[in-house]
C-alpha cells in the first residue's frame, strides 16, 4: 500500500523523522496505539528541536499530536470511531506537513549543517 502522506516536500531534516509518524497513523493496529503515540512525541520533539517555532506550526504540531493519541486510544479500545479519528490524525499531519513547508531552521541546526 502506498503512502497516503508524504514528508517528501520538507527538507531532509524534518522529513526524514516525520516518516515514521506519518507510518504510525497509517499503519497502527489493536494493541500498537501507545507505540503510535510514542512515535508522534518522539517525531514531535525532534521537529521542535529543529525549528523556529511560530504560533501556528505550534499549534499544528499540537493538533497532530492529539489526534494521533485519540487514534491510538481508538485502535486501542476497538472503537467503531476510529476509522473516522484515523482520517483526523492524517488531516492533522497533513496541515502539519503544510506549515512544516515555510518553518525556518534554528541556529542549532545552522550550525549542524542541517539547515535548509
Amino acid at each position: 500500500m502506498a503512502a497516503l502522506l508524504s514528508a517528501d516536500s520538507l527538507p531532509s531534516a524534518l522529513g526524514i523523522g516525520l516518516q515514521p509518524w506519518i507510518a504510525a497513523i497509517e499503519t497502527v493496529t489493536a494493541g500498537l496505539g501507545e507505540h503510535a503515540s510514542a512515535v508522534a512525541a518522539n517525531a514531535s520533539t525532534g521537529i521542535r528541536r529543529r525549528i523556529v517555532p511560530t504560533p501556528l506550526l505550534d499549534h499544528a504540531l499540537v493538533q497532530a499530536r492529539l489526534a494521533t493519541d485519540a487514534l491510538a486510544v481508538a485502535v486501542d479500545e476497538q472503537r467503531v470511531d476510529a476509522t473516522r479519528l484515523r482520517a483526523d490524525a492524517m488531516a492533522a499531519l497533513g496541515e502539519l506537513i503544510m506549515w512544516l513547508q515555510e518553518a525556518k531552521a534554528n541556529s542549532v541546526t545552522e550550525e549542524l549543517g542541517l539547515g535548509w
